[in-house]
């Protein structure tokens, strides 16, 4: 008898539960159709005792990946210029970024729409890029790793 009574509690149990679902409601967020006015983040923990905090701006057509030594971004450290070109996501793909510094360094990469990743517990745009060569293609070590990755995020 007390196995009939745990078994009709457990699925009583279990019927409760699926019914009681939380309602999710889904967020929909604007699709960036430009850059332009834009300020990102971004960080290079590459090495854990000097890590780099960057604002990332955007212009009409250009912009500049400003360093600085704390996240209060007191002291500026590195400035490094870039031009970039952006195509923005339609019904068929992400939007596509590709950037060029100054120095001739080339990334090229995509713009995830905003709400497929949070951080800081907030829903952010994401940018994710690798280093390319003049044909867009990524660049890889001899270890077969990608050379080189930039993501800056804005919410």
């Amino acid at each position: 008898m007390r196995r009939v009574f745990t078994i009709i509690a457990a699925s009583i149990a279990l019927m409760l539960s699926a019914c009681t679902k939380p309602s999710q409601t889904e967020n929909i967020f604007p699709v960036l159709d430009s850059l332009d006015g834009t300020l990102w983040y971004s960080l290079d923990n590459g090495d854990s005792l000097n890590i780099i905090y960057y604002d990332v701006i955007y212009n009409a057509a250009d912009g500049a990946m400003i360093g600085y030594d704390t996240p209060e971004r007191a002291n500026e450290i590195v400035r490094r210029e870039f031009s970039y070109t952006f195509t923005p996501a339609d019904a068929m793909s992400d939007g596509i970024v590709s950037m060029e510094f100054s120095d001739g360094q080339r990334y090229g990469g995509i713009l995830v729409p905003k709400g497929v990743f949070q951080i800081n517990l907030r829903d952010v745009y994401i940018i994710q890029l690798y280093e390319v060569d003049e044909r867009g293609e990524i660049i890889y070590d001899v270890n077969g790793n990608i050379k080189s990755t930039l993501q800056m995020w804005r919410e």
